[in-house]
């Protein structure tokens, strides 16, 4: 019987409690398993409320924690992390307080992992800014014609943090002026990009998550049906809104950042 092996990989991502938007987390897993054939390969949940609406018996249930200490019990000495957020907050900067508390020898006395990585969120550092803005218009819909605006809807998070949606509209006002982001729980937010959208004399407004799985966020609060979403709001605005919901993680341009922060959290761990 072949050993188990003694590196790891866990990939975590918030969650959704929409079944279709795990395809993001399974494609990004299934990468990197590519990448890393002699690693093991895991996933978590970051949201405990969409934990708590999978289920304990979901594979796709389980929380950072939970297959950390799965982990180390079956042999695993050394594991990087990488975290599948947009944004450096609050659910990144608890992975990598996770991430250290598992290192060494723990309160009971167990030993924790010899070595533990974590791999930054999409909009890490700058140049992982301006990279994504790149990506960003690499993406953007094939119909869209000139004079038409693409507006992406961000998360948002709290504190400082929340400064990386600024810095990507100020990459993406650079490469294309009607190229726009907003954020749902922070700002700037739908108000603000109305504003801005109809200082821009646009009429036809693309509108895109910048999200890594097509969950909630994207199906209801941007582009659903109801009087609350991004959409609805755009049309009572007067603006033509043509929504389109594709995580940012199905995107191989953006997908390809995370994955690079993997191989240099990779690196660092088998330094």
């Amino acid at each position: 019987m072949a050993a188990a092996p003694q590196n790891a990989i866990l990939l975590a991502a918030f969650g959704s409690r929409l079944p279709g938007a795990t395809d993001s987390l399974k494609a990004m897993q299934a990468r990197a398993q590519e990448l890393y054939p002699d690693f093991r390969v895991e996933t978590a949940l970051t949201s405990g409320t969409v934990r708590r609406h999978k289920g304990a018996a979901s594979r796709h249930g389980r929380s950072p924690e939970e297959i950390l200490r799965s982990l180390r019990r079956e042999g695993v000495t050394r594991l990087a992390v990488q975290s599948l957020h947009v944004a450096p907050g609050d659910e990144y900067h608890a992975l990598e307080r996770l991430a250290a508390s598992m290192q060494g020898v723990q309160r009971d006395g167990e030993p924790g992992f010899e070595r533990v990585t974590v791999g930054r969120p999409l909009l890490g550092s700058r140049e992982d800014v301006r990279r994504a803005a790149r990506a960003v218009l690499s993406v953007l819909p094939a119909d869209r014609a000139p004079g038409e605006a693409a507006l992406f809807m961000g998360h948002g998070t709290r504190g400082r943090a929340n400064g990386v949606y600024q810095d990507l509209a100020d990459e993406l006002r650079v490469l294309d002026p009607l190229a726009l982001i907003g954020a749902l729980e922070a700002e700037p937010g739908l108000a603000a990009k109305v504003d801005e959208l109809r200082g821009l004399g646009v009429r036809r407004v693309h509108l895109l998550p910048l999200l890594f799985a097509r969950g909630v966020h994207a199906t209801r609060d941007m582009a659903g049906e109801g009087g609350n979403s991004w959409r609805a709001g755009l049309a009572r605005a007067g603006f033509e809104c043509v929504p389109h919901v594709r995580g940012a993680g199905e995107h191989a341009e953006l997908a390809d950042i995370w994955l690079d922060h993997l191989r240099e959290a990779v690196a660092r761990l088998l330094a």
